[in-house]
């Protein structure tokens, strides 16, 4: 158990006690040369001063060595370089988006399977209904106390007389965003109108993928291929493109009722497809939601409380990942944050977000609450209240990471374009170098390794300092939709995402293996020294050995589960995010032992 103590210049304190039984604390200043923290006897305040000595860093490695008491869950202090940092890692806890330490390693020690039967690993349990996608986001679940969370905007349909043309409409329609050169657009629309009716099936299809080989780059080709061979596809019955572009530019609209609506799209300067197939798709609802978080029983899946506030529709956006700290959740909804008694469901306190739906996760350390929604903001855990706001960090994916060393603490972010740190007391930005993009950085000590929407960075490791961080090693990688978060496990670094998986040497810099894989934008944990990871757009479950000689695959098996929210192993079980539940599945070595 530990406490710390966060001074405005960054620099920290921790009081730590090494386990529940112990009759001593260690204060440990990082703001010393040499580490050497002070061993205080758990005395009255009165005679506290006489009781004071000074240990080296020998004496203090040497008094906790022995580190685990048998029946107390783990906690340990881990040296980094000539600075000391308390570390608190607990068996059976997935506290928030990336694990308790948010980086993606599952530090239980339970032992896995080596290699998954051929049915794949046995289902636990199923959970109730619980929407994901266009009615519920992407948010993963989080494992704290023998209790699951999940955080999500609950949307649905009601019956209405008013109407409404909203995203889902838009992409109902074939509506898709290009970003391409408006020759290439005219191209396509002109050569997906001359298509003749004798060209169908394969013919059509071998065409069509021709057409895209031929004019399109790497880049565009994984951005809108496939988009572009469906309307090769639907030929003359597809909407003409400029009609859809000239709709979403619009946003979203609302009417009191079915003629006001006829009315707007008669008005509409687009073709009769336009019209005629618009009105068919509106229907006879509206969307609603609510802000809804859900907890179940780790080991039976049974819902043990839900809480529900009022909410606004936004769509798959809002994918944030609840956060566990104190007995409390804190959650990012679709208009305001909330904290939440994690025991009970109560609500707490809830504050108005600066931008709706993020899908960026909190970050919780000091009595403040970290999250990039519009711009990185901190909250005051106990009130709600907004105590800065870093308008140099912008986004709404990414979510901010605390980096402690050097005797300073900092809240690093990834903004659009770079990497942010910022004085998590003052909230000012203290530096920040080219980057960017939706991955979360992954820290270890003073590494950094980010996975960057610039091609120009891809994957690539800083060295941090109080300053600055100094790139060691980049991977240049083609530009991508989204990006996952990479892993830093045993002194290397793990990638799935694009089209590759990767292991680099941290220090070095050297690629140890490099393979080709359908990933998605989920993310990878590593558990028992295996990385688990989802692929071919959640359909797949896919087990690596982590040896650093070879790329080796150990196991594989249809699953089903949704691409975008990462995999949670807590004690030995894997926690998925399904299409309409939560599913827990057994991957323990020795069912039963943990």
């Amino acid at each position: 158990m530990h406490q710390r103590r966060l001074h405005e210049n960054g620099s920290i304190v921790y009081r730590f006690r090494p386990h529940l039984q112990a009759n001593w604390v260690i204060d440990l200043g990082l703001d010393a040369s040499d580490a050497g923290g002070q061993l205080v006897a758990e005395v009255p305040p009165p005679t506290l001063a006489k009781n004071k000595r000074i240990l080296t860093v020998k004496a203090l490695r040497e008094k906790l060595t022995p580190g685990i008491v048998p029946g107390v869950q783990m906690n340990r202090i881990c040296l980094l370089g000539c600075f000391l940092t308390a570390v608190v890692v607990t068996a059976g806890d997935w506290t928030q988006w990336r694990g308790s330490q948010r980086n993606g390693v599952v530090a239980d020690g339970v032992p896995l399977l080596d290699a998954w039967p051929e049915s794949g690993p046995k289902l636990l349990w199923r959970s109730e209904t619980i929407p994901s996608g266009d009615d519920g986001g992407h948010g993963s679940l989080v494992v704290a106390d023998g209790k699951a969370y999940i955080s999500l905007v609950w949307q649905n349909d009601e019956p209405s007389e008013n109407r409404e043309i909203n995203e889902l409409i838009m992409r109902k329609l074939g509506h898709r965003s290009l970003a391409l050169p408006e020759p290439l657009i005219e191209k396509m629309e002109k050569d997906r109108l001359s298509l003749g009716p004798r060209l169908r099936g394969r013919r059509l299809t071998e065409w069509a993928e021709k057409w895209v080989a031929d004019n399109l780059d790497k880049n565009q080709t994984k951005r809108v291929g496939s988009w572009i061979i469906s309307r090769f596809k639907k030929g003359k019955t597809a909407i003409p493109y400029a009609n859809l572009r000239t709709l979403a530019q619009l946003g979203n609209q609302r009417f009191p009722n079915d003629a006001a609506l006829r009315e707007w799209v008669t008005g509409r300067d687009i073709s009769d497809l336009a019209k005629r197939e618009l009105l068919k798709a509106v229907p006879n609802s509206v969307r609603v939601a609510k802000d809804v978080v859900v907890c179940l029983d780790a080991t039976t899946g049974k819902r043990l409380w839900k809480t529900e506030t009022l909410g606004e529709p936004t769509g798959r956006k809002s994918s944030s990942t609840p956060c566990v700290a104190g007995g409390r959740l804190f959650t990012a909804g679709s208009t305001h944050a909330h904290c939440i008694d994690a025991g009970t469901g109560k609500q707490l306190w809830a504050t108005s977000l600066p931008s709706k739906g993020p899908a960026s996760s909190f970050l919780v350390a000091d009595g403040t609450a970290f999250l990039l929604a519009g711009h990185l903001t901190a909250f005051d855990v106990k009130t709600g209240g907004i105590l800065w706001r870093n308008k140099d960090v912008r986004g709404n994916a990414s979510s901010p990471v605390l980096w402690t060393g050097k005797g300073v603490s900092q809240v690093i972010c990834s903004d659009r374009r770079a990497y942010v740190a910022v004085n998590p007391i003052t909230g000012e930005t203290v530096w920040q170098t080219p980057g960017g993009g939706d991955s979360t950085p992954v820290i270890s000590g003073d590494w950094m390794v980010v996975y960057s929407k610039d091609k120009q960075v891809g994957l690539a490791a800083y060295h941090l300092a109080r300053d600055g961080a100094t790139q060691a090693w980049s991977f240049p990688m083609s530009e991508r939709r989204s990006q996952s978060t990479p892993v830093i496990y045993d002194r290397h670094a793990y990638l799935t995402g694009g089209e590759w998986h990767m292991c680099v040497e941290l220090a070095t810099g050297k690629r140890r293996w490099k393979e080709s894989r359908q990933n998605t934008i989920s993310s990878p944990v590593i558990a028992d020294g295996k990385l688990i990871a989802l692929e071919k757009k959640g359909s797949e479950l896919v087990m690596i050995d982590t040896n650093r000689k070879e790329h080796r695959e150990l196991g594989r098996t249809r699953i089903k589960a949704m691409r975008c929210p990462s995999p949670v192993v807590v004690d030995g079980k894997l926690y998925l995010r399904m299409a309409d539940n939560l599913s827990c599945f057994d991957l323990r070595a020795k069912p039963g032992v943990q």
